[in-house]
């Protein structure tokens, strides 16, 4: 039990990781939109990257939530 409960925080702190990633990826991208051609496309990936990995953080804390009740 305690090995799921550990891999359970790996996992979320990867997800973590991954939407503040994402977040300084369209941070970056529209402050600089001016000098890249590309910063539209950054902007999208970062919305979509980070919006899935978001939904998942939340689908584990729900799983964990209905676990503990």
């Amino acid at each position: 039990m305690r090995e799921r409960k550990d891999s359970k925080k790996l996992e979320t702190g990867f997800h973590i990781f991954i939407i503040l990633f994402a977040i300084g990826v369209i941070l970056s991208s529209i402050v600089g939109n001016k000098e890249m051609e590309r910063a539209t496309m950054y902007i999208l990936l970062g919305i979509i990257i980070g919006g899935s990995h978001l939904f998942r953080v939340i689908k584990i804390v729900r799983k964990q939530k209905k676990l503990v009740s």
